[in-house]
């Protein structure tokens, strides 16, 4: 049987290394939530599809990643690097990394779309057709992906990958706008993919929606992220602009899931139906009216089981959300909290 060589990269800094970094770079690491390993001075990260070791010495710092995919690999490098940018910027910087395809303009995880078509499909949302040739490469890794949109007026200057292995993305006048959206469709087949927007007036993503033309071309890069959450039971709490994942997450639960989900809206002409798990119940909730999603979410009693927790909306609500589970005894292993706007 032929060997499959497993996508890896590594780097190495030489020079002093601060007392500590390896407890300073855990405890960074487990606000995600991700499980980690530590022994000494070594620490071992695991994503989703991909593993990191990290190596401290008083005069070194070694870091190996190896992952599913070239995109994962990339993913998980570009993470490490954007740690390491604030923990130890001195050793970030002058890391250059192994396996890197030098021929190759763009990172592995940018792609282009052309759009196909803009409809509305509720009150506030519209839903947007991509044209895209990557989308086997879409199609695993999460749920996510961000929108890349030139400034207007300027010829679009897209993100390319240097000699060390790093991103580097456009800023100043070429600075892209970079959103994060959902996938709702991903017909591999027909090499396109659609995703839903919340309007609101003012926003730049709403404003190229209303306004672009089939066939004009933007970057993807993607997949970004949103594992599927895991286990047999769900809490999830969001607002509108957490339907999408919602909805995505709940179409890919197993029949067997049970759970309970409360969604607030600002206008109910947004609710939408959301196939589901039959034993899983969804809560619709007017915002304004009481108990608000906050109230809702600290008066729900969760199961003596283990239930994993997703709670996605306004980041204050995000926040108030996370304390509140974290003091209740959740495992960061098994809770999701994402802050998908500011006000």
């Amino acid at each position: 049987m032929p060997h499959i060589q497993t996508p890896s990269t590594a780097s190495r800094y030489e020079g002093d290394v601060p007392d500590g970094l390896i407890e300073h770079i855990r405890s960074h690491v487990e606000e995600f939530g991700l499980p980690v390993d530590a022994s000494g001075a070594r620490l071992t990260v695991r994503y989703a599809d991909s593993e990191v070791a990290l190596q401290a010495g008083r005069a070194s710092l070694d870091v190996t990643i190896t992952a599913g995919t070239e995109i994962s690999l990339h993913k998980t490098r570009e993470s490490v690097i954007y740690l390491l940018d604030h923990v130890f910027p001195q050793a970030s910087a002058s890391m250059a990394w192994s396996g890197v395809d030098t021929g190759r303009r763009h990172p592995p995880n940018f792609h282009f779309a052309s759009v196909s078509g803009v409809r509305r499909v509720s009150a506030n949302f519209m839903r947007i057709e991509m044209d895209c040739d990557a989308i086997a490469a879409l199609s695993s890794g999460g749920m996510h992906f961000s929108l890349l949109l030139p400034p207007k007026g300027h010829a679009p200057v897209w993100p390319a990958l240097n000699a060390m292995g790093r991103t580097t993305w456009p800023d100043g006048d070429d600075a892209l706008h970079r959103a994060a959206y959902t996938f709702v469709d991903l017909d591999e087949a027909a090499g396109r993919f659609t995703f839903d927007l919340f309007e609101h007036d003012g926003g730049r993503t709403t404003q190229w929606a209303r306004a672009v033309k089939p066939g004009a071309v933007v970057g993807i890069a993607g997949p970004g992220g949103g594992d599927f959450p895991q286990g047999d039971r769900l809490f999830m709490a969001g607002d509108e602009t957490a339907i999408p994942a919602i909805r995505r997450i709940l179409a890919a639960s197993p029949d067997t899931r049970q759970g309970t989900v409360f969604i607030e809206t600002g206008d109910p002409a947004d609710r939408c139906d959301l196939p589901r798990p039959a034993s899983i119940d969804v809560h619709w909730t007017e915002r304004g009216t009481e108990p608000d999603l906050l109230t809702r979410i600290k008066e729900t009693t969760l199961p003596a089981d283990e239930t994993f927790v997703w709670v996605a909306a306004e980041q204050s609500l995000v926040r108030a959300a996370r304390d509140h589970f974290r003091k209740s005894g959740v495992a960061r292993t098994s809770c999701y909290f994402s802050a998908y706007w500011t006000r």
